[in-house]
């Protein structure tokens, strides 16, 4: 890829073509795949009033008194589920400037110690009361199904666009009832930062692990961003109606990287214009299962993986990533949530290296 045909945009691919013009769509999002690694998705079929909804709950969530959201703090479990108070996350060695609230699909917590750890992450939601969040609990979990439906449908239609069978990735690698994860995030704009907290909303990252990611950007502010093989940012813009769809580290390695795991992060707002909203959808791998890049992708599409990417400089632990997936995801939570870390896995972070520190209070 030479610069003068770099990516300056992302592409927006409407799900809707797949009645009309099937080759079409799958040939879009081939292309989307492999020069950007990023598209919008719309025509995807999910109500728009739920959207509405989701957006409405999420910035009530986020407004309730700072002692109620700490009552669902996600060091109260270990599943790293629930909220993080402003700059409790880390990525790349800084600070989030963010508030979040982790969620996922309901399960039991069913491990015990003579399971692998990793399974430790699944478990139950930490919720707000209902008299303090009303319908926040249905609402959250209507979207989490709706995302999780059309993650599903893309990632059958990456396989197919890539020459493969539609279920190829699906059935080696998404397991009926597996948990996947989503959150609500919120960015405060700038001039409510002091000025030692920097501007880094997140820091430039590629989605480690995780197949795809569905964002609904939940209002109308800027902050995303994506960054092109040439190393020029490029604004993701909200868009009505909308989701931002990128490609994780999984799949890339999965598809022998002819598709980009494209790095990305987002600015805090501009002054005076009030926080950001956004809700992120990751699709995993399963994480009992080691990863082996699939066969069958014809040479003509492989010839196509792009060259030359500047992207960030890799992810940690990078020598557990295909062997031992479950601790590898476990080790990237304990490294951007050092505080849960401390208290529910101080030995696993000391045999991994990764320092604690004093001030996580445990």
């Amino acid at each position: 890829m030479t610069p003068d045909s770099d990516f300056t945009s992302i592409p927006i691919l409407d799900l809707c073509t797949l009645r009309t013009n099937r080759e079409q769509l799958l040939s879009e999002l081939q292309g989307a795949l492999i020069n950007v690694g990023f598209f919008y998705v719309k025509g995807h079929g999910i109500n728009p009033k739920l959207l509405e909804e989701l957006s409405s709950q999420t910035v009530k969530f986020f407004d309730l008194p700072l002692d109620e959201k700490l009552k669902v703090d996600k060091i109260h479990s270990p599943t790293f589920l629930g909220y993080s108070s402003q700059g409790n996350e880390i990525t790349k060695g800084s600070k989030d400037n963010r508030e979040q609230f982790d969620f996922a699909n309901e399960l039991p917590d069913a491990w015990t110690s003579n399971r692998p750890i990793y399974e430790r992450l699944s478990g139950p939601n930490l919720w707000p009361t209902e008299n303090l969040a009303p319908d926040f609990t249905s609402t959250i979990l209507s979207f989490h199904q709706e995302a999780q439906k059309l993650a599903e449908q893309l990632t059958r239609l990456v396989s197919e666009c890539l020459g493969l069978h539609p279920n190829a990735l699906a059935n080696e690698y998404l397991v009926s009832g597996q948990q996947n994860r989503a959150k609500l995030i919120k960015y405060p704009s700038v001039d409510q930062l002091h000025l030692e907290d920097g501007t880094q909303g997140v820091g430039a990252h590629r989605d480690t692990g995780s197949l795809l990611t569905i964002l609904y950007q939940a209002n109308d502010l800027p902050g995303l961003q994506v960054q092109n093989h040439s190393g020029d940012w490029i604004d993701a813009p909200p868009i009505p109606n909308t989701f931002v769809v990128n490609i994780g580290t999984g799949l890339a390695y999965l598809v022998h990287n002819v598709v980009a795991a494209t790095t990305h992060r987002v600015l805090n707002p501009p002054p005076g214009r009030g926080p950001r909203y956004s809700v992120p959808y990751f699709l995993s791998a399963r994480m009992d299962k080691k990863l082996k890049p699939v066969e069958g992708i014809p040479k003509e599409i492989l010839a196509k993986r792009p060259d030359n990417v500047i992207t960030d400089s890799g992810h940690q632990f990078s020598h557990l990533y295909a062997d031992d997936p479950g601790t590898y995801y476990l080790l990237n939570r304990i490294s951007s949530h050092r505080d849960v870390g401390a208290k529910f896995y101080p030995e696993l972070a000391a045999k991994y290296g990764i320092e604690l520190g004093a001030n996580t209070g445990y």
